[in-house]
């Protein structure tokens, strides 16, 4: 109620008159407030009532248990898939080559005692001022969820980290490893603008890559390739990754010439930062400490299936916090290492066609080198297989978007998305019957339009995307005119992003909500 006060008063000073003036208008106010809470606490249930304590329901559920394991689809989370019981164990059984004679060279069959392990995972995490509570004194469990962007059907399999022993140690390495990998950026950017040549290609998103497209250097195109590794996660060997990144701790700490150039790293709240005194109440790291943590994490993989233990003995496991940065900065070693070795035999035209190379984690995009994939066995480690996934001479999809150039060099870019060719609707939106406020559900709608348009060079193509996000908003209780409202503050606040389809804001709301 005393919000109520404070508004008379302010209104009061604003008219220029005495607070009693509104005493009225104030008592009336606090009256309908008050009658209205009332009749709401009548009427609210405050806790509905749980569908477990429906028996009938509980029976089902309990039947489905029995036959099938509940999952989420890969690329589309929210969707539930059902698979059965006895074929999902029987895929987890020839991951972990259970049956085989030869069984799975990624991993391990160990007669260790859990609580053995956890023993030394707790001892090493001590000495590294970690400390675990109750909840992280697990081994990571073995599942996987199913991929229908693959034709046949395959697995995407994931040691469940999210409550495990070596949690803390992989969150903080990911801190580490960032700024090791900033560290790196920010001396690749002073080479390139000395030499003319990039060694650092690694894309953060496909906004980074769309930035990139607007320099000159992309506007004529003769060549597009794409490549993936395949299982890039279970076929990096330890020995190498090992290596590959104690030599690059080792240089984020040193100068070339081998002096120190930082005593200690220091874990921030957000992020690690390098620093050469120690500082008082932060928990900070010397180069063997941070080296010690990685090959300690590396060498104690477990996972548990069945009540059997196995140690991933190649490759890191998807689930773990560092993974993506590890195998990051494992392929940038040999990338960079390649690119010397060109500088170094003189070829510096050569080198400088890789200018136009980019990779995301496992998937590398080529533009304007033809003969990049003679080039890879020069490059990458013999364990990782690359595949071509070009899809023609002058297209091919990366990330979330599809390249295109035309028989006069040009390039143009739309939306990219694998889940279009799922034969099941995808749930990606929030119905607005949901429990969520409505504010932040129609601020979706203006986020996927800055997404649409930032990728889409062509107008015909943005509509298609709008017409059939709106057709689904709609379908999932958004009102028309509220869309058209975000529209326009969508436009009003992106100019540049429609400015380029020379298109009248009337015709942007006919042609994308007229559906």
């Amino acid at each position: 109620m005393d919000s109520i006060e404070n508004y008379a008063r302010a209104w009061a000073k604003q008219e220029e008159v005495q607070l009693d003036t509104l005493s009225e208008w104030v008592k009336t106010i606090r009256s309908l407030i008050k009658r209205r809470i009332h009749k709401l606490k009548n009427c609210v249930n405050d806790r509905p009532k749980s569908i477990f304590s429906d028996k009938e329901a509980v029976k089902c559920l309990s039947s489905l248990q029995d036959k099938y394991v509940v999952v989420p689809a890969d690329k589309a989370s929210n969707n539930i898939v059902f698979v059965c019981k006895s074929y999902y164990y029987e895929c987890l059984i020839k991951e972990l080559g259970i049956n085989e004679h030869s069984g799975n060279p990624t991993y391990k069959n160990i007669s260790f005692d859990k609580d053995e392990i956890l023993a030394n995972h707790k001892s090493f995490m001590a000495s590294m001022n970690i400390a675990l509570n109750n909840k992280s004194e697990d081994l990571p469990c073995l599942y996987w969820i199913p991929k229908f962007h693959k034709i046949p059907y395959k697995q995407r399999y994931i040691a469940g980290s999210s409550a495990c022993s070596t949690k803390e140690l992989s969150i903080r390495l990911t801190k580490i490893l960032s700024a090791v990998k900033e560290g790196l950026q920010i001396y690749c950017e002073t080479v390139y603008s000395r030499s003319g040549i990039n060694h650092m290609r690694i894309l953060k998103n496909s906004k980074e890559l769309l930035d990139n497209f607007k320099s000159r250097s992309f506007s004529e195109i003769s060549s597009i390739k794409t490549f993936d590794f395949s299982t890039l996660y279970t076929t990096i060997p330890h020995v190498k990754l090992k290596t590959r990144l104690k030599e690059i701790i080792h240089n984020a700490f040193h100068h070339k010439n081998g002096s120190i150039r930082y005593k200690f790293i220091t874990l921030g709240y957000h992020k690690a930062y390098f620093v050469n005194k120690e500082q008082k109440g932060k928990t900070y790291y010397t180069e063997e400490q941070v080296i010690s943590m990685l090959e300690f994490l590396i060498d104690n993989i477990f996972v548990e299936f069945g009540g059997r233990l196995f140690q991933q003995i190649v490759g890191i496991p998807m689930g773990t916090n560092c993974a993506p940065l590890l195998a990051d900065l494992f392929l940038f070693s040999y990338e960079s290492e390649f690119l010397q070795t060109l500088v170094k035999n003189k070829k510096i035209k050569e080198a400088r066609l890789f200018n136009f190379t980019f990779r995301y984690i496992d998937d590398v995009l080529s533009i304007n080198n033809p003969n990049f994939s003679d080039w890879i066995p020069l490059i990458y480690p013999p364990e990782l297989e690359i595949k071509e996934t070009t899809d023609t001479a002058s297209s091919a999809s990366f990330l979330d978007l599809y390249l295109e150039f035309d028989i006069h060099s040009h390039l143009s870019t739309r939306i990219y998305d694998k889940r279009d060719d799922f034969n099941f609707e995808i749930i990606n939106f929030p119905h607005l019957s949901s429990n969520i406020p409505t504010s932040p559900a129609y601020g979706i709608y203006i986020s996927q339009l800055i997404r649409y348009s930032r990728a889409c060079s062509s107008y015909s193509d943005f509509v298609k995307r709008h017409q059939c996000l709106s057709r689904k908003l709609m379908n999932q209780g958004y009102v028309k005119e509220r869309l058209v409202l975000f529209l326009k503050k969508f436009i009003g606040r992106y100019p540049e992003l429609v400015d380029k389809y020379s298109v009248s804001t009337s015709q942007i709301i006919q042609d994308g909500l007229e559906v």
